[in-house]
This record gives C-alpha cells, structure tokens and sequence, in this order.
C-alpha cells in the first residue's frame, strides 16, 4: 500500500552546492576525511580511488554530520551499487566509459538533537545493532559482509532515529526506514521497515537486547546479549523471522585478548546458524591479532561451511607507516570441493586527514 509520494531528487548538484556553501562559512564547523587507493589482483585487476570528506557542526543540543565522497573505480568490476529504493537519491554518476567509473554521493546527511535523554536523528545515517564478529543476524539495516576487511563506514540509509535514555542506564531505540517501490516511486509499507530494540542490564552483569521489527514483508523477532565470562566475552545473538515461512537464525562468540612472548595478541571464535525455507547454513569462523611492533598489525580470519568443504582464509597486516597514513595488505584464498577457488590479493594505501 502506497504511503506517500517519494520526493527524489536525481541532481546531486543541489546537495553538493549545500555541503559547499557550508565549507564556505567554516568557522564552527570541524572536518576530516580520508583518502584511500585499493589495488586489486585476482583473474581480473581492479583499482579503486575513494575519496571522503566529512564535516560537522554542533550547537547546544543540536548537530549536523555532512559526508561527501567520491569512488572511482577502473578495471572489470563495478564500483558502487545504485539503491534505486532509497528516498532521496543522493548518488549521481558523472563518468562511465568502458572501464572507468566515477561516482559522487552524500553518503551521511542528517540533522541531530541530543538531550538529556531523548536522542533524534533524521537523514541518511548509519546505524549497527548485534553482537556479531562475523555473522550480523541482529543487524537487519546493512550488514557488513562476513568477508568485509573495510568497516570504516556503513553505508547510510535514510531514516528516523530515535532513543530514549533511561535513568537506570537502559535505553530504547526506534528506528523508521521508509523505502520507495522503484517502480511507482512511493513509499509502501512493503519495501519499508519499522525496529524497536530495547538495550537493558541485568545486576551488572548481562548486558541484553530485545529486538521487534517490521522489515520489508517480514516480522522479525531477536534477542541478544553479552557478559563476561572470566577474562573472555561471550556474545549471543538469535532472530526469529516470520513470513510465509519461518526462519530461525542465530550466532555466539567468545573473544580474549591476552600477552605472548611480550606481544599482545586477541583471538575470537564464532558459530552462526541459519534455517529456512531456502537453506540450512551451519558456519564456524575465528581469527587472531598479533600485534608484531606498535607500528604493525597481522591479522588472521577464517571462516568454513560445516555442511561441505568450503570456506575462506584471510590474511591481512596493517601498517601504520607515518602519523595519518596506513598501509594495508591482504589475501582471500577462498577452498571448495565443487568449484575452483579464486585467490585474490590486495593493497591498499590510506590517507587520513
């Protein structure tokens, strides 16, 4: 059922006029960024340019966040997905020839006001619920994939966000994710979703959430919690969804840090399961940190199916080669029975600013 009209606007100038005139009267206004260079090496080669610059203002209760980027991508392989469901369209595509592609966006937009204990956000944001390392059941708004090595930025959705802090130290958030039918351009309650989630402590020593949503066509139930548990964290996270059919979904972890050989190290181990109608998934998944000096980083993941011989291994070192500048370099050697596995390697140099 059609909601209300959808107001798109397909001309990203507007928006960049807006967050340029605000680089214009800069005086209470902080920035930052990121530039970032990714080289690609499998079967194919690709190279991605990303170009970030955000900025923020803060006045008595009040906040506005501003993110500008630019992705550039060249070689085989697209650089950005197209959310033709989203309410505003703040992505516009400049250059597209043959294997060079460009695109700007606004990937954060959204005016804030934080009180004592009421918290409001509106306009494209980010927002990440669960307790999961790899696996996100909990977190039905863009989840990183279990593969992800960049978690800088979610990608951010235009929404309503709302909390309400508690004196005992809980706290209830809402959020209203109105999606557009691409087809009609109006918001339906179909492409649409509506979460409550409830965050509470019990004597000190459980931390939990209660999850009720209405995602998409779906009705989703979930709990989740963590506590200590001696020197480790045990997390736990499961959903319930509910259409036509039923599909329970769920995860646990347990992550230690720990000193070795006068290194410090971090490990974790996680299980996730997954059944419904369309498959039955069983994963385990783990990885370790070392930390070789201040400077460098190696990190080691991996991730199987119980159900057959598959999965992947990743290896990644991160090196913080001058004061705002890292270097990155990983491989994804992925196993299979059934298939041949593609090795892919990659470096990446990042400039924060």
């Amino acid at each position: 059922m059609d909601v209300f009209k959808v107001m798109r606007h397909n001309n990203l100038l507007f928006w960049c006029g807006l967050f340029i005139s605000s680089l214009a009267t800069a005086e209470d206004w902080t920035f930052g960024g990121h530039l970032k260079y990714q080289l690609e090496k499998s079967n194919i080669d690709n190279q991605y340019l990303n170009f970030r610059l955000t900025t923020e203002k803060r006045w008595g209760a009040w906040d506005v966040q501003i993110h500008y980027e630019v992705l550039t991508s060249y070689g085989d392989s697209k650089n950005t997905t197209v959310h033709n469901h989203r309410l505003f369209n703040f992505m516009e595509e400049f250059e597209n020839i043959e294997k060079f592609d460009t695109v700007q966006r606004l990937d954060r937009f959204f005016v804030g006001y934080n009180g004592e204990q009421l918290v409001i956000r509106l306009g494209q944001q980010a927002v990440t619920w669960g307790n999961g390392l790899i696996f996100h059941p909990l977190d039905i708004f863009n989840p990183f994939s279990p593969t992800a090595i960049d978690k800088d930025y979610k990608t951010g959705d235009d929404m309503v966000y709302g909390q309400w802090l508690f004196d005992s130290g809980d706290d209830l958030q809402m959020i209203f994710l109105p999606y557009s039918n691409p087809d009609t351009n109006h918001v339906e309650n179909t492409q649409s979703s509506f979460a409550l989630k409830y965050h509470g402590n019990y004597q000190s020593q459980w931390d939990f959430d209660v999850l009720v949503a209405r995602h998409f066509d779906d009705n989703i139930l979930g709990f989740g919690f963590s506590k200590d548990l001696l020197e480790a964290v045990w997390r736990f996270d499961i959903t319930l969804l509910k259409d036509r059919e039923t599909a329970l979904s769920f995860v646990t972890n347990l992550d230690y840090s720990w000193s070795w050989f006068e290194r410090n190290f971090y490990g974790f181990i996680e299980y996730f399961h997954n059944d419904s109608f369309l498959q039955n998934q069983d994963s385990l998944g783990g990885g370790i940190q070392v930390e070789l000096t201040p400077l460098l980083n190696l990190y080691t993941n991996w991730i199987g199916n119980l159900h057959e011989n598959s999965g992947i291994f990743q290896i990644r070192s991160i090196y913080d080669w001058l004061e705002n500048v890292q270097l990155i370099a990983w491989l994804d050697q992925p196993y299979s029975e059934s298939i041949v596995p593609e090795r892919t390697m990659y470096l990446r140099l990042i400039y924060y600013f």
